[in-house]
């Protein structure tokens, strides 16, 4: 029981300092006919029970729920947006913050600004 308990602490931790946006899918089912598994936004069918990455988003498949994806990036908030600007970098997945003068300084972000 302690041990849920701390995985939800931890849980709602993270959702309140992560601005973390997901998506879900529910699972087709056709007439007649019982779903295969989960269709993403392409069209491509993915078994149950299975996970991935792509394009900077953590997605898992589910016989019960469908698919659910959610960003792997964390969106920068409460900094100076007259003097700073964001940079994506679609390798890391990752947003930088820094100066719209001079973008090789970076600008203070709070840690947590949930």
């Amino acid at each position: 029981m302690n041990a849920m308990l701390g995985v939800l602490f931890a849980l709602a931790i993270f959702v309140t300092f992560c601005d973390a946006e997901c998506t879900f899918f529910p699972l087709e089912i056709s007439p007649g006919g019982e779903p295969e598994g989960c269709r993403d936004s392409k069209g491509e069918l993915h078994a149950f029970n299975t996970q991935w990455e792509s394009n900077c988003m953590r997605c898992s498949c589910n016989s019960r729920y469908g698919l659910v994806c959610c960003s792997m990036v964390v969106k920068p908030k409460d900094y100076d947006n007259v003097a700073c600007k964001e940079i994506f970098n679609q390798q890391s997945c990752t947003i930088s913050v820094v100066e719209k003068a001079n973008p090789a300084v970076a600008c203070n972000v709070p840690r947590y600004s949930g």
